[in-house]
C-alpha cells in the first residue's frame, strides 16, 4: 500500500465478517435435521464434539459455501501481498472457522488463532438467547484448528446485557490494545468478526474516520455487510497515520458520489451490491456491480449528475 522500501513495522489490520452461517442458510431446524442424519450433510462440514450438543443452536457453524468464501478471501489477500502474521477471532464458532480457512488458504495454518471475546458482536441483538461458545482449551484439542491455548484475552467474557453504545466503547478499547500489542512488530493482523465489527472497530482508530459511531443505526449498518466482506486499515510507520485501503474491485461509480466517511467501510466492501438505476424511458433495471473476486458485471451507464439510491 505504501510502495517499495516501506519500513518493516508498517502495521496492517484486516477486519472481516465471517462466511455464510448454517442457521441462516439452512433454516432454524438445521441442527435437528443434522441429528437425524447422524451428522451427515453435504452442506456442512463435520462438527467437533461439544459438551452440550444443543449449544449448536446458538453458535452456528459455517456452511461449506461459507468455508469456500473464507478461503477465497485468504487467497485474495495473499494476491495483494498480505499474508496474515497474527490472528484474533471472535469466540463464535463461525468466526473461528472463517479465520482458520483464511489461514489455510494462505498456507499459514501455523499462525495461532487468539480467541478474543471482545470481538463478539453486540449482545443486545441476542436477547433471550444464551451466549454459548467453545472454551479455547477445548477447541485447541481439535487438530483442525490452531488455537492458542495460552492467549490472555483483552476481554475475559461478553456481558449479555451490553447494548450498542457500550459495544462501541468495548471495540474502541479492543482495537487500541491490539495496536499497542503490535506497534513494534508491524505485519498484517487478521480480526475475524461479525457484521458490525468493521464499523465498530474502525471507530476506535483516532484520526481515521472523523465521526462518531451511530449506536441507533448500528444494526441497520451491520445488516448491509455481506458474508466475508473485509476492510484493510494500514498505518504508515513513518507518519504514524492510518489509511483505509480497499481492493480495486470495490471501486465503482456509486462510490464517487459518497464521502469516505459514508462509504468506508460498510458500503464500500460489499461482496455483491445490487443497485437500481433508471435508463431509457425511466424503466428501473437491476445491475450488479463489482464483487469481491471477479470482473464487473455488465450494467447500465449512470446518468451524469444524478444521485442514485442504494439498495440491498
Amino acid at each position: 500500500m505504501f510502495g517499495m522500501g516501506a519500513p518493516d513495522d508498517n502495521l496492517r489490520i484486516v477486519i472481516t465478517r465471517h462466511g455464510e452461517r448454517a442457521d441462516f442458510a439452512l433454516g432454524k431446524q438445521w441442527y435437528r435435521r443434522l441429528q437425524r442424519t447422524r451428522g451427515q450433510d453435504s452442506r456442512v462440514s463435520p462438527l467437533p464434539a461439544r459438551t452440550n450438543s444443543h449449544e449448536w443452536n446458538f453458535d452456528s457453524p459455517l456452511t461449506i459455501e461459507g468455508e469456500n468464501q473464507s478461503s477465497s478471501v485468504g487467497k485474495k489477500l495473499l494476491s495483494f501481498g498480505y499474508p496474515i502474521d497474527y490472528c484474533y477471532s471472535s469466540p463464535a464458532f463461525r468466526s473461528i472457522q472463517t479465520a482458520t480457512k483464511i489461514l489455510e488458504s494462505q498456507g499459514r495454518k501455523h499462525v495461532p488463532i487468539n480467541i478474543e471475546p471482545g470481538l463478539f458482536e453486540c449482545p443486545a441483538w441476542y436477547r433471550g438467547k444464551p451466549l454459548k461458545f467453545f472454551h479455547p482449551q477445548e477447541l485447541a484439542r481439535d487438530r483442525r484448528f490452531h488455537i492458542n491455548p495460552h492467549y490472555s484475552p483483552i476481554y475475559d467474557s461478553v456481558d449479555p446485557q451490553e447494548e450498542e453504545r457500550k459495544y462501541y466503547k468495548r471495540s474502541r478499547r479492543l482495537i487500541r490494545k491490539i495496536i499497542s500489542n503490535h506497534k513494534n512488530t508491524g505485519g498484517t493482523v487478521l480480526l475475524s468478526g461479525h457484521g458490525g465489527s468493521i464499523e465498530a472497530v474502525t471507530q476506535g482508530l483516532r484520526g481515521l474516520l472523523q465521526r462518531r459511531g451511530n449506536a441507533e443505526r448500528l444494526i441497520e449498518q451491520a445488516l448491509k455487510v455481506d458474508y466475508c466482506n473485509f476492510a484493510i486499515l494500514e498505518r504508515d510507520a513513518r507518519t504514524r497515520k492510518w489509511m483505509v485501503h480497499l481492493p480495486d474491485g470495490h471501486n465503482h461509480f456509486y462510490e464517487r458520489q459518497l464521502t469516505m466517511q459514508s462509504s468506508i467501510p460498510l458500503h464500500g466492501v460489499s461482496t455483491h451490491q445490487v443497485s437500481r438505476v433508471e435508463v431509457g424511458h425511466r424503466h428501473p433495471v437491476a445491475a450488479k456491480t463489482y464483487g469481491h473476486f471477479g470482473a464487473p458485471y455488465p450494467r447500465p451507464q449512470p446518468v451524469p449528475g444524478k444521485i442514485y439510491p442504494r439498495y440491498r
